[in-house]
């Protein structure tokens, strides 16, 4: 299934209260993250998926961190 083109975002497009999500595995967060956005790796993300419903936002923008943009 394809779904198009994801928009993207540059960090300096990024407002400090923006919700992040990084989904990159746990020695890549270690190597470096932002602080503040909800660790949740692509391997664990199904299991760990009602964390994200309750931490996101009512508006429902939810901005995904990932090494290279394929995850």
């Amino acid at each position: 299934m394809h779904f198009g083109s994801l928009p993207s975002v540059g960090v300096g497009e990024l407002k400090a209260d923006d919700f992040l999500l990084d989904v990159r595995e746990d020695d890549e967060w270690q190597a470096g993250h932002i602080e503040g956005a909800l660790h949740i790796p692509m391997s664990e993300f199904v299991a760990r998926y009602g964390e994200v419903t309750e931490a996101a936002p009512q508006d429902g923008t939810v901005n995904v961190i990932c090494r290279s943009g394929g995850r």
